[in-house]
């Protein structure tokens, strides 16, 4: 089986990178080695990168199910009502389910964002700023709810903390002691529309 993959090499790194992104395909980050000692690395990691693409064919993906007619909705997959459009409808139910999960969760967490937004993303589930404003993929509907409460206890730990240090997944395991197996989870959907 053939194995395409992209290099980007940028000698500021110090080693070689192996990613599988959805969009992009297999990424290889090259620190400026020459092209047979990459081309023998990503041989013997090939069993690794196989693996690790089957893993994201396998995640749902809204566009797939949307052309069966279906979509994905709190981990469950419905069928979209003929006259529906998945971004509006994604749009109104995550702005329903999120408002509620961050009250709940600010006051037990103690922390008071200054915003909340919405916007269609690619890549993230949510972020939060350094002025504390919170902003949310539209498509974050689609997660079981307790996956979206992750979420919303994630960016809420960034009110905080503005790092990802053990202080950070302190505060996190501290409003959710199973986080870990939220994020394993989370990993079956994808964030884009």
């Amino acid at each position: 089986m053939s194995l395409p993959y992209n290099i980007i090499t940028n000698k500021k790194l110090k080693n070689l990178t192996i990613s599988v992104d959805p969009h992009k395909g297999v990424i290889v980050k090259n620190p400026n080695y020459v092209i047979s000692k990459v081309q023998t690395i990503v041989a013997q990691k090939a069993e690794w990168i196989f693996s690790k693409m089957a893993q994201v064919q396998k995640r749902l993906s809204i566009p797939n199910l949307l052309e069966e007619g279906k979509i994905l909705y709190l981990g469950e997959i419905i069928a979209l009502q003929a006259n529906q459009k998945a971004e509006a409808f994604y749009r109104e139910q995550t702005q329903k389910i999120i408002p509620k999960i961050v009250e709940e969760q600010s006051f037990l967490m103690g922390v008071t964002p200054a915003s909340i937004s919405y916007r269609k993303a690619k890549k993230r589930w949510g972020s939060c700023s350094y002025k504390n404003q919170l902003s949310f993929n539209i498509t974050l509907a689609q997660l079981p709810l307790e996956c979206i409460t992750y979420i919303v206890i994630h960016e809420l730990s960034h009110i905080k903390h503005k790092h990802h240090k053990k202080a950070f997944w302190d505060c996190v395991r501290e409003f959710m002691p199973d986080y870990k197996q939220r994020e394993k989870q989370i990993k079956e959907f994808l964030p884009t529309l």
